[in-house]
C-alpha cells in the first residue's frame, strides 16, 4: 500500500514529472499522442485555471506514480473543464498537430469532432464564447460539486492502493478546503474496471450521456 505522506499539491515545477506519468497511465489517448510538451500544457491549466486543482504521489525515487486533478462547479465559472481546457491549450495544439499530423486520424479527433469545430470557431472569434445559461449557474451556485476531472496511475504501480488513495485525498479536499459534500465525474460507458473502482469507493450512477455515464457521491 502507498504511505500518504507521499501525496503532494502540485506546482509547475512537477508537472513535467506529472506528464510523463499521464503518458505513461494513458498511452493511447489523444493528449499523450499529442507529445509531452502538450500535455504538460494541458496539465497547466489545473495550476492556471480558478477553482481547479492537482495533486499527485511520489515514490521514493521521486517519481510520479498517480495524480488526481478537480474542478469546484459552484457557477463563478463562464465554462466547464473541457472547453477551459481546449481554449488554455489552443495553439499548444494547433503546433503538435502539426508536428504530429498522423494524430488527425485518431479514434478521439472523429469523435471529438464538433466539439474541436466548435472551439476553433470560438477561438478564431467566429463563434461566441461558450458559457453556462443563468439557468446552469444558478443550479451550480445553490448545489456547488467538486468535479473530479481526471485521475491517472502508472501501470507499474496499479493495484497497490494508489487510486483509492488518490479518491481519498479528492474527497477530503473537497470536505475540508472547499466545504462541498457533493461529489461528481464522468466517465465513459464502457470503461467498466474504472466504474467498478469508482462504485467501490462508494460512487453511484447517477445518468448517461452519449457514452457518458455521470457519477455522483455525497460524503456524509
Amino acid at each position: 500500500m502507498v504511505n500518504q505522506s507521499k501525496l503532494k499539491i502540485s506546482t509547475k515545477e512537477d508537472l513535467l514529472n506529472i506528464s510523463i506519468c499521464h503518458r505513461r497511465s494513458f498511452p493511447n489517448s489523444l493528449s499523450s499522442s499529442l507529445g509531452l510538451k502538450y500535455t504538460k500544457k494541458m496539465l497547466s491549466w489545473y495550476l492556471s485555471a480558478s477553482k481547479c486543482f492537482i495533486f499527485h504521489i511520489v515514490s521514493e525515487g521521486g517519481r510520479c506514480i498517480g495524480y488526481c486533478g478537480g474542478i469546484i462547479n459552484d457557477g463563478s465559472l463562464g465554462t466547464g473543464s473541457a472547453s477551459g481546457m481546449a481554449q488554455h491549450t489552443f495553439w499548444s495544439a494547433i503546433c503538435a498537430f502539426v508536428t504530429h499530423p498522423w494524430v488527425l486520424f485518431h479514434p478521439e479527433v472523429i469523435t471529438k469532432l464538433p466539439f474541436i469545430k466548435k472551439n476553433i470557431l470560438v477561438r478564431l472569434r467566429l463563434k461566441s464564447k461558450i458559457h453556462f445559461t443563468k439557468d446552469q449557474q444558478e443550479v451550480m451556485s445553490k448545489e456547488p460539486r467538486v468535479g473530479l476531472v481526471v485521475i491517472g496511475v502508472d501501470p507499474a504501480f496499479q493495484g497497490k492502493g494508489c487510486g483509492s488513495l488518490l479518491l481519498k485525498e479528492f474527497e477530503r479536499r473537497a470536505v475540508e478546503e472547499y466545504r462541498i459534500k457533493n461529489l461528481q465525474l464522468t466517465v465513459l460507458d464502457n470503461n467498466e474496471q474504472a466504474i467498478r473502482a469508482y462504485e467501490k469507493n462508494g460512487w453511484h450512477r447517477e445518468s448517461s450521456s452519449g457514452r457518458s455515464l455521470n457519477m455522483i457521491k455525497v460524503i456524509d
